[in-house]
C-alpha cells in the first residue's frame, strides 16, 4: 500500500514543472504579441518572403549553437535554474524592440538576441522539467508544458488585438506601422511577468555537479538510439520550415478573397472601425492585421486543449507510433496549404481555420513525445548535454529549411515550397518506422 502510494505521488507533475509552465505561458504570451504580426510588418516596411526566410533562418540557426553550449554548460555546473534566468531576461528585454526598427533587415539582429535567450535556457530547462518529473510521465509533463507555452501563444495574439483596437479607438492612431510599433513595444509587460514567475518560483533540481569535472561532449557518450532518432528528427526539420510562412500564405491567399473583406464591413463596431481607417487599400492591410492573430490564436487553443493529453498518449502507446502520427498529420498540412488560393472565396476562411486546428494536432503528437524520447534514452547526467545536442541539430536545420522554402515560394510559388516540405515528413516518416528503437513501455512504467 505506501509503495502504491508514493508511486502514485510520484508520477504527478511538481509544482516545478507547474511553475515552469506559467512561464512559459508569460513568455509565449509576450512573444506571440509580436510574432504572428511580423509578416505583415515585414511587407509593410517593403519587403517580402525571402526577407522573412532569412530572419526566421538566422534566428533559428543562432538559438541552435547556444542551446547546444548551454546543455552541455548546465551539466558541468549543475546549476539549470542560473541559465534558464538568464535566457528568458535576455528575450525579455530584447523582443520589443522589433517595435524600433526602421527597415526589415533590422529585425534580424533583434530576433538573434531574442533567439540567443531562447538558446540559452531552452536544454537547461529541458533538463529541469525531466529532473523534476517521474519518468512514467515524462510525456505527460512535457505535455503539459507545451500546453502552457500554447496557453500563452493564444493569450498573446488576443492581447495584440486588443492593443491593436486600444490604440485605434482611444489613441486615434491611424498610422498602421505605428500601431504596430506600440503594440511591439508593449510586449514587454507578459515578459516581465514571466521573470518573476521564474525568479519566484522555480526550484533548482539538477543534481549537484563535481566543479573538478572538465567539460567535455562527445557523441560516443550517448546511446545508438539515440544518434540514430537525432539523425531522422534532423532530416524532418529540413522540411520543417518557419510557421511565419504559413502565416504568410494566408495572408497572401485571403488578401484577395472578398468574402474576407465583406464579412469584415459587415461586423458591427468593427466594420465601423476599418471604415474609417483610410483608403480602401490600408483598410485590406488593417483587416490582415486583425485577423492573423485570430487565426493564429485558434490554431494554439487546439494545442492547449491536446497537448497535454497527446504527450500522456505516448506514455501508454509509445513514443514511435505517436511521433510518426504527428509527421503524417504535418504532410497532410503542408500539401492542402499548397492549394490553398484554388479554393472558392466562400471557402478559404473556413478551410484556413480548419487547416490550423488539424496542423496543431501535429505539434500536440509531436513536442511532448519527441523529447520525452531524449529523456528515455540518455543518462541523467548526460541530459542537458542531450536536449543541448537534439536543439542544436533541429535549429540548425531551420536556416535552410526557412531559406530554401522562401527561394522556392518566390521563384516556383506556394506549390513547390510546401510540396517539398511535405515530401520530406513522409520520407522521415518511412526511415523513422525502419530504423528507431524506442525503450520498451515496461522499462519506462
Amino acid at each position: 500500500m505506501d509503495t502504491s502510494a508514493h508511486i502514485s505521488k510520484s508520477a504527478r507533475i511538481t509544482r516545478n514543472v507547474i511553475a515552469l509552465g506559467f512561464v512559459s505561458l508569460f513568455t509565449d504570451a509576450a512573444s506571440e504579441m509580436i510574432y504572428p504580426l511580423v509578416p505583415v510588418f515585414i511587407t509593410l516596411l517593403g519587403s517580402n518572403v525571402l526577407i522573412l526566410g532569412v530572419i526566421e533562418g538566422i534566428a533559428e540557426t543562432t538559438s541552435a549553437m547556444l542551446k547546444l553550449i548551454s546543455g552541455i554548460i548546465s551539466d558541468k555546473i549543475g546549476k539549470r535554474k542560473l541559465l534558464v534566468v538568464l535566457g528568458y531576461g535576455t528575450s525579455t528585454l530584447i523582443r520589443p524592440i522589433t517595435g524600433a526598427v526602421s527597415a526589415a533587415w533590422q529585425i534580424i539582429f533583434v530576433r538573434m538576441i531574442d533567439r540567443i535567450g531562447k538558446g540559452i535556457r531552452t536544454a537547461p530547462r529541458d533538463a529541469l522539467i525531466a529532473s523534476s518529473t517521474d519518468d512514467s510521465i515524462r510525456g505527460k509533463a512535457y505535455g503539459f508544458h507545451r500546453a502552457m507555452d500554447h496557453a500563452g501563444a493564444v493569450i498573446g495574439p488576443i492581447l495584440a488585438l486588443f492593443t491593436l483596437i486600444i490604440l485605434f479607438l482611444v489613441f486615434k492612431i491611424q498610422d498602421t506601422v505605428l500601431i504596430l510599433r506600440w503594440t511591439f513595444l508593449l510586449a514587454i509587460i507578459p515578459g516581465l511577468f514571466a521573470l518573476l514567475a521564474l525568479i519566484l518560483f522555480v526550484q533548482e533540481k539538477a543534481a549537484p555537479v563535481s566543479s573538478t569535472k572538465k567539460v567535455t561532449f562527445s557523441l560516443k557518450q550517448f546511446d545508438r538510439k539515440y544518434i540514430i532518432y537525432l539523425s531522422i528528427v534532423t532530416l524532418f526539420t529540413l522540411g520543417n520550415s518557419s510557421d511565419a510562412f504559413l502565416l504568410f500564405r494566408v495572408q497572401d491567399a485571403l488578401h484577395h478573397s472578398k468574402t474576407l473583406y465583406s464579412t469584415i464591413y459587415s461586423t458591427p463596431i468593427i466594420g465601423d472601425m476599418v471604415g474609417k481607417f483610410g483608403d480602401l487599400e490600408a483598410q485590406k492591410k488593417l483587416i490582415d492585421i486583425l485577423f492573423i492573430p485570430l487565426v493564429w490564436a485558434f490554431f494554439h487553443i487546439i494545442k492547449v486543449i491536446f497537448s497535454t493529453h497527446l504527450g500522456a498518449l505516448s506514455d501508454k502507446m509509445g513514443r514511435k507510433i505517436v511521433i510518426n502520427i504527428g509527421w503524417g498529420i504535418y504532410a497532410f498540412v503542408y500539401f492542402a496549404f499548397a492549394f490553398l488560393d484554388r479554393l472558392p472565396d466562400g471557402l478559404q476562411i473556413v478551410i484556413t481555420f480548419v487547416l490550423f486546428a488539424i496542423y496543431a494536432l501535429y505539434y500536440a503528437f509531436c513536442e511532448g513525445a519527441e523529447k520525452a524520447f531524449v529523456a528515455d534514452v540518455v543518462k541523467p547526467e548526460l541530459c542537458g548535454s542531450a536536449f543541448g545536442l537534439f536543439n542544436f541539430a533541429t535549429g540548425l536545420s531551420a536556416l535552410p529549411a526557412s531559406v530554401i522554402f522562401g527561394l522556392l515560394y518566390k521563384k516556383f510559388g506556394a506549390m513547390a515550397a510546401f510540396g517539398t516540405g511535405a515530401t520530406i515528413a513522409c520520407t522521415s516518416m518511412l526511415l523513422f518506422a525502419i530504423f528507431v528503437k524506442e525503450r520498451s513501455k515496461r522499462l519506462r512504467s
